[in-house]
């Protein structure tokens, strides 16, 4: 019998025998099923963690379209400012339990029928990230709501970095969510003590960035 013969003879030798060895098979089942348990672990608990992250995000959006801005005969009516953009970053750290870093950023935005485009008013984002101008708006611009003339919005974004808890082929990646909501109370939204919108005769400068002094050299 030549080589080939022999070969094809072992293989279907191989194919046909059913013997094995209890204690190899339960090692190979039990690796595969402490994989597989240690998997549905880990994508249940980063959908958790991003399901956590989007409600959070809505929380701290809604808490700030409820805001009006100063108002002296109210003491009650508090500024929107770098330490109140902050103070929601805290609030929103204390939603998510996140024990890694979070970040957000809030930019009153509005729509420009002149140059038919949104534009931003005023933005913050904390922890050092880059506050949103009239050019790196436009790359949101098909997740924004349509805006009649004259009409302020305020876009919130939440940053929240993940890192899986095991190695199972997800990767660490943060979990942003972008959330859009009209100012519930008021026109628009001013940033510190300026007016805004049709209060101070069309909006401010939107080159003019409110960023925090720490950050801005």
């Amino acid at each position: 019998m030549n080589i080939l013969g022999r070969l094809r003879l072992r293989t279907r030798r191989f194919a046909s025998d059913d013997k094995g060895a209890m204690p190899i098979e339960g090692l190979l089942a039990f690796t595969f099923l402490a994989w597989w348990y240690m998997a549905s672990f880990q994508f249940f608990d980063a959908l958790r963690q991003k399901n956590i992250n989007l409600k959070a995000a809505y929380t701290v959006a809604d808490l700030m379209s409820r805001e009006t801005g100063p108002d002296p005969a109210d003491p009650q009516k508090i500024a929107i400012d770098d330490e109140y953009i902050k103070g929601l970053n805290r609030v929103f750290d204390y939603l998510t339990f996140s024990p890694r870093p979070t970040w957000i950023r809030v930019s009153s935005i509005f729509w420009d029928e002149t140059e038919k485009k949104f534009r931003v008013e005023w933005s913050y984002a904390t922890g050092g990230h880059l506050a949103l101008n009239d050019t790196s708006l436009q790359g949101f611009k098909n997740r924004i709501p349509n805006m009649s003339v004259g009409d302020s919005a305020i876009m919130m974004e939440t940053n929240m970095a993940y890192v899986p808890i095991f190695d199972v082929g997800l990767a660490a990646r943060w979990f942003d969510t972008m959330v859009v909501t009209r100012p519930r109370f008021a026109a628009c939204i001013p940033w510190d003590h300026y007016a805004c919108g049709s209060n101070a005769g069309g909006p401010p400068n939107p080159d003019v960035i409110q960023l925090d002094p720490a950050y801005a050299n």
